[in-house]
């Protein structure tokens, strides 16, 4: 990323737009899981459900939506990089945190605010499959169907809203690590 580059600012999505799309999505999860829900609670309960968050920008997203998850679970992290400090993926995967949770026959559900390329999804849903796990769904606030890479197989089973090419920062979305504290969701325009 160039140090001299000028950008101007446009909002894209307020936080109000993002907390309703946040209830939405969890009634949706909560609705498909519905099986799991019994009116008790056992301390040697195994939740069937693993919530995937991808950091650090999946964090501000997975914190909302799981609030509007009326259904039992476990939450695990995932780091993973492709962008470095670039508005580009590098296209090259790289694990920073994996996952600690055993998810053999468990249902995997991956939460990240945004679905670009494809490419870094792809790489880790195909390592999480040598796992085991009973099914894998993709949940994602914002999904750029339009820029995924011709070797990405990966379709977001939820999504909050499409989006095109933008660059986009703010609620876990960032510029070289900036921005990601905004509440709202912001486009970038290079000028």
């Amino acid at each position: 990323m160039a140090k001299d580059k000028k950008y101007k600012v446009v909002p894209f999505l307020s936080r109000k737009e993002i907390e309703i799309i946040c209830k939405d999505l969890g009634e949706q999860i909560s609705n498909d899981y519905s099986h799991y829900v019994t009116d008790k609670i056992e301390q040697n309960d195994d939740p069937r459900i693993v919530a995937l968050c991808i950091l650090k920008g999946g964090l501000f997203f997975v914190a909302d939506i799981l609030r509007n998850i009326k259904i039992p679970f476990v939450i695990d992290f995932v780091k993973l990089s492709s962008y470095g400090k670039d508005t580009r993926s590098s296209g090259t995967v790289t694990i920073l945190q994996d996952i600690s949770t055993d998810i053999r026959d468990k249902d995997i559900i991956i939460f990240d605010e945004i679905v670009d390329s494809g490419r870094t999804l792809s790489f880790y849903i195909e390592r999480l499959k040598a796992a085991e796990p009973r099914s894998i769904r993709v949940c994602t606030l914002i999904d750029k169907k339009g820029c995924r890479s011709a070797d990405s197989n990966v379709t977001a089973d939820y999504v909050g809203i499409d989006a095109g090419e933008e660059f986009l920062i703010g609620y876990g979305l960032d510029l070289g690590e900036r921005y990601r504290n905004l509440p709202d969701i912001y486009q970038l325009i290079e000028q």
